[in-house]
């Protein structure tokens, strides 16, 4: 019972903030005369250190996922699967994003931090594969790789900067890995 009013309670937090940001992006659109061009200086903007792929609607999931990576560096079930469940609603709109809704519905059903640390890879590798496929417009994504994770198997995530933050053992081991790979616009 606790569960389904986390999950619910969650659901209502990430609806309403998914609506107040398609809100503000409304009465921008009716503010602005040239809203499209504006748009378009919003995606190449990255003075504030957020890379970008061609994707806008990779651009619009990357921020959930680094707070959800955020979450399970400091270990904090809750805003895990918050923002979650916010990855899961952006996934939606991202082309060829089913690895990525699947792999947040595992993620949401899971019970534990643990859980969660291990079903992060999956979606860690999915947001990987499609930021490969679709490319980088501006500024770098770090990928980091920790052999430790996933009994030993070892585990891939995106890291917004050099300096390693395990989000699979988090204070035990937070530094644990390193970047394998830059990617950057060719």
């Amino acid at each position: 019972m606790k569960t389904t009013n986390l999950k619910i309670g969650i659901a209502a937090v990430a609806t309403a903030l998914f609506l107040v940001s398609c809100n503000a992006n409304n009465e921008s659109a009716q503010t602005t005369t040239n809203h499209a061009a504006h748009q378009e200086e919003k995606i190449d903007d990255v003075s504030n250190g957020v890379p970008q792929t061609k994707s806008n609607e990779l651009n619009a999931l990357y921020p959930h996922y680094l707070a959800l990576q955020e979450a399970l560096v400091v270990g904090d079930s809750t805003r895990a699967k918050e923002a979650t469940l916010l990855v899961e609603e952006a996934g939606k709109q991202v082309k060829e994003g089913q690895a990525l809704q699947a792999a947040a519905g595992s993620i949401l059903s899971a019970t534990t931090l643990a859980e969660q640390r291990n079903a992060f890879s999956s979606l860690s590798n999915a947001l990987i594969a499609l930021i490969k496929s679709t490319g980088v417009n501006e500024g770098e994504f770090y990928l980091a790789h920790c052999p430790m994770a996933s009994n030993n198997s070892g585990a891939n995530w995106i890291s917004p900067s050099k300096t390693i933050k395990n989000p699979y053992f988090g204070n035990k081991m937070l530094t644990c890995g390193s970047i394998t790979e830059t990617l950057k616009k060719l």
